[in-house]
């Protein structure tokens, strides 16, 4: 039998908007609120994501989880979000604390009287790490194009690919106006979901090929089977 204080990923989830982004927005009422937003084009996807001055990503990690994918998900995390939280069931909090970069922020989540609860450990700080191309790569193709136009940058990339957008921008933009930018778009982005989803190819029948002439070798073994099926079975 499953142990009553046992607490999921939802009742985590759940707790986390009702406590800690309703704290968050009351503070900066423009802040957004974005549940499992994809980075390196949904390679990694992180649990919830605050923005407002920061982009502050926070991490699950239930009783049914564990934190073999933490460290992969440390790398690719540690090049987007100005910070970043773990948020660890009381049974991951001491390996946490192990594997952690000091400036991450860490809280516990559990039960408490019959009630999911989660509790600051220690704040997050400034990630030291952030990577000017990734942080683009939060950028859908349109938006990356509508800011380079902005900067009369856009000049011949119209056809290109997102990664030419994407690395355009990194080096054309110092990283600091080049967060504001990014994050003020994801705040304003509407339709969240449609920029996401990539095109489904047309299916096309395919032709069907012209039979290929039967050889003098396989002509006779067919015309072989042929007389052999006459001959026992009457055909």
């Amino acid at each position: 039998m499953a142990s009553v204080n046992k607490v999921h990923d939802a009742d985590i989830r759940k707790i986390l908007h009702e406590v800690e982004m309703k704290r968050i927005c009351a503070a900066d009422p423009a802040t957004r609120v974005i549940d499992e937003l994809g980075i390196f084009e949904g390679k990694f996807r992180i649990d919830v994501a605050v923005v407002n001055g920061f982009l502050h990503g926070y991490e699950i990690k239930s009783a049914e989880d564990n934190l073999d994918r933490l460290l992969s998900q440390q790398a690719a995390y540690n090049m987007v979000f100005d910070k970043l939280t773990l948020v660890a069931d009381e049974r991951h909090v001491e390996e946490a604390m192990k594997v952690l970069p000091s400036w991450w922020g860490l809280m516990v989540a559990g039960m408490r009287n019959g009630s999911p609860y989660v509790e600051e450990i220690w704040t997050p700080r400034l990630n030291p790490e952030v990577d000017p191309f990734a942080i683009c790569q939060l950028l859908w193709k349109e938006e990356a194009m509508s800011i380079l136009s902005q900067r009369k940058l856009s000049n011949g990339l119209s056809t290109k690919r997102r990664s030419v957008l994407w690395e355009t921008l990194s080096f054309a933009i110092e990283l600091t106006e080049l967060k504001a930018i990014v994050r003020q778009t994801l705040k304003e982005r509407e339709n969240w979901r449609d920029g996401g989803k990539r095109r489904k190819r047309s299916k096309k029948p395919r032709a069907k090929s012209a039979a290929r002439p039967m050889s003098k070798k396989a002509l006779k073994i067919k015309e072989g089977a042929l007389r052999n099926a006459i001959l026992t079975y009457g055909l």
